[in-house]
């Protein structure tokens, strides 16, 4: 799970931190506090987050009973976070599975560490484009052409080979066609960084009308279905 989903909060110390946690996952399970879980996965962008609950805890190792989406998710992630209001600060919590059953929805988790899950903030569902789908940006003379990574109803992100200077919040125009429909949108440069795989990755604000949103809508959710497909075919590579 990327660093950008997550940031790792020490409220004492590791150790404290970590008995605490369990502690409240312990009450949850004898039933001392009422059961609120859920766990969160990013698959392609897109979350999957389901509800479980706690069978059995052993020292610093705790059982949970899964979804089925979940469980395929943390077999390929090794790792989720836990929601609960219970929680220090209603914080979330990160561990890692040290067992993932997927045909009985069984996992272990353990190594746990209190977090911020940034991923909530964000304002709207970001999906990864699959394929070479071309976008560019423009303002004036000026182009920045790129191959999409994601893109959400608010902000698209793709790799550019070049990208001639230009400054933050520059105010230009997106061309870039989903699912056969081809759209052209207001939109804004925010930033650009270099991409571990070469060139640069840049990202964009837009500020779609009515039917680049429906368009937008619409590709966002049959993205969304076909991830969860692959959960349930089992198509998640490990």
């Amino acid at each position: 799970m990327r660093s950008d989903v997550y940031k790792l909060v020490t409220v004492n110390d590791g150790k404290s931190d970590t008995a605490a946690i369990v502690k409240v996952l312990s009450e949850i399970s004898n039933g001392r506090l009422k059961s609120d879980l859920k766990l969160l996965n990013y698959c392609e962008e897109v979350p999957v987050s389901y509800g479980s609950s706690v069978t059995a805890v052993d020292d610093d190792s705790v059982e949970f009973v899964v979804h089925e989406h979940q469980a395929l998710i943390m077999k390929h992630d090794k790792s989720t976070l836990i929601k609960s209001r219970h929680f220090h600060n209603e914080l979330g919590v990160h561990c890692y599975a040290a067992y993932v059953n997927v045909p009985k929805k069984s996992v272990v988790l353990h190594n746990f560490a209190y977090a911020q899950i940034r991923a909530e903030r964000r304002e709207a569902v970001r999906v990864r484009v699959n394929g070479r789908v071309s976008a560019t940006f423009s303002y004036g003379n000026v182009t920045i052409e790129g191959i999409m990574l994601d893109i959400s109803g608010n902000g698209i992100s793709f790799v550019s080979k070049v990208v001639p200077a230009t400054e933050c919040n520059q105010p230009g125009n997106i061309s870039l066609t989903l699912s056969g429909t081809p759209l052209e949108v207001p939109g804004m440069f925010v930033r650009s960084a270099a991409n571990e795989n070469g060139g640069n990755v840049c990202l964009f604000q837009m500020k779609p009308d009515r039917r680049s949103d429906t368009v937008l809508g619409q590709f966002i959710y049959q993205r969304q279905i076909e991830i969860i497909q692959q959960l349930k075919d089992g198509l998640i590579a490990n």
